[in-house]
């Protein structure tokens, strides 16, 4: 007879027994891996079946999380409450701390949050499940493990007249052209930065590639996110514009810099020298260029939002918009941007006004 102080906690306690029973008919001799060992034998495998920026974070959660906290546990008796708390510690006190942290007394790390959270378990019940494949367990404990409460977050855009100062007062900026481009088009900006003049042609643009990060902290140009973020999309004349600037822009780099121009890949968007631009740095640039202009702070990812709301609001059926952006299904268009112009919710309440109307 199996018993705890609640529900749970005989349950756990029916689990391990379950455990032990099968652990049972192994050979005794051979201890069980632990969790630990698992995940760092996985991760290397993992490394040729996702793309370089999927593996690096991967890499990440399994390093700097998993293995710190979890890995001295046998792999067979890890448990969805263990998963559970160890969440619960690194949204309360953030990652395990290092050795040479504690030697050096550094500050103790901040706690995570409940959407990166989310992702290591997520990395975890990957690993697990390719664990249940090959026989190594019996059940996915990550899978069975509740994951952390996120908080709806708003989505920030741009309303017509900030977008037109913003491109206005940046339209000299060397990042100028990326940034109209950015909040004409949807692109992410891995996309826009692994853009090149090839893709651009007849007034439509193509992605086929993205910079992506890549190990060691270096940046390389990589598969698209998705299958449907292979696309091919018509510019807006705002769009065409900045392309035009920006290749006389680059073509005046180009001479100026004669041997030393960098560029091999013909991208559309380069330093001064032709190197590729390294998001962090535009992300940067751009948040120096949005409080210079005077209007909303945002990120440059809310330009992709900001284009999202405004074909919205302007009639643009969801299906479209979600081509249009790469999204992988019309659900994620909805979820992000359904209810967040507010002339659409008042549109949605004239309508069943009108419904009603007809009826009376």
């Amino acid at each position: 007879m199996v018993s705890g102080p609640t529900s749970a906690a005989a349950r756990d306690k029916v689990d391990k027994l379950r455990t032990e029973l099968r652990l049972g008919s192994m050979e005794p001799a051979s201890p069980a891996m632990t969790v630990g060992e698992y995940l760092t034998s996985w991760i290397e495998r993992d490394r040729i079946r996702v793309r370089p920026a999927t593996w690096v974070g991967r890499a990440s959660h399994v390093n700097t999380y998993l293995v710190p906290t979890l890995g001295r546990l046998a792999l067979p008796r890890l448990l969805p409450s263990d998963v559970e708390h160890a969440l619960a510690t690194w949204l309360e006190k953030g990652r395990p701390v290092t050795a040479e942290e504690r030697r050096r007394g550094a500050p103790r790390p901040r706690p995570i949050s409940p959407l990166t959270a989310r992702h290591i378990r997520a990395t975890l019940r990957i690993a697990l499940g390719d664990a249940v494949r090959e026989g190594l367990v019996s059940r996915n404990a990550a899978a069975d493990a509740r994951a952390p409460y996120v908080p709806h977050r708003e989505i920030t855009y741009l309303e017509v007249p900030d977008l037109l100062r913003l491109l206005d007062a940046t339209a000299e900026d060397e990042l100028g052209p990326l940034y109209a481009v950015a909040a004409t088009t949807g692109l992410r900006l891995g996309e826009l930065l692994g853009l090149s003049w090839r893709d651009v042609r007849g007034g439509t643009l193509t992605v086929r590639r993205s910079l992506a990060l890549a190990t060691r902290g270096s940046w390389k140009l990589a598969e698209p996110k998705s299958a449907r973020s292979r696309r091919t999309i018509p510019l807006p004349a705002r769009a065409v514009e900045a392309l035009a600037t920006q290749e006389a822009r680059q073509a005046a780099n180009r001479a100026a810099a004669g041997a030393a121009w960098q560029d091999r890949d013909g991208l559309v968007f380069t330093d001064a020298v032709g190197r590729p631009w390294r998001p962090d740095r535009v992300s940067a640039a751009f948040g120096r260029a949005c409080g210079a202009a005077g209007g909303p702070r945002v990120r440059l990812h809310d330009l992709r939002h900001t284009a999202a709301t405004l074909l919205l609001a302007e009639g643009t059926p969801l299906a479209v918009i979600s081509d249009l952006l790469g999204h992988s299904g019309i659900a994620i268009t909805a979820g992000y941007y359904a209810g967040v112009v507010p002339e659409l919710r008042r549109d949605a309440a004239d309508a069943m006004d009108r419904a009603l109307a007809k009826r009376e």
